[in-house]
């Protein structure tokens, strides 16, 4: 990753972060995760369970995966801004 894109991903965090409101939520649509900041962190409190209309476009496991890296994801790039991200 070059210093631009970095760079560019810690600003959107820190600029993400700074938007909500203590206990204000903030939802991923791509991956269902539902974040919360609390203090100064940002908590995942809800996971978009696997519904029936998914089938044949995602399976139950291939979500739980997809989620699970999209929260990786998320906590590395909110790390990098100093901002701490857990479930």
């Amino acid at each position: 990753m070059s210093n631009y894109i970095e760079t560019d991903h810690v600003e959107w965090c820190k600029a993400q972060f700074r938007m909500l409101a203590e206990g204000g939520t903030w939802i991923v649509p791509r991956s269902g995760l539902v974040f919360q900041r609390q203090h100064d962190e940002l908590v995942q409190i809800m996971v978009m369970p696997y519904l029936p209309e998914m089938e044949g476009e995602i399976t139950p496991e291939q979500l739980i995966e997809q989620q699970a890296g999209e929260f990786e994801t998320i906590r590395e790039h909110f790390a990098k801004a100093g901002i701490v991200v857990r479930k």
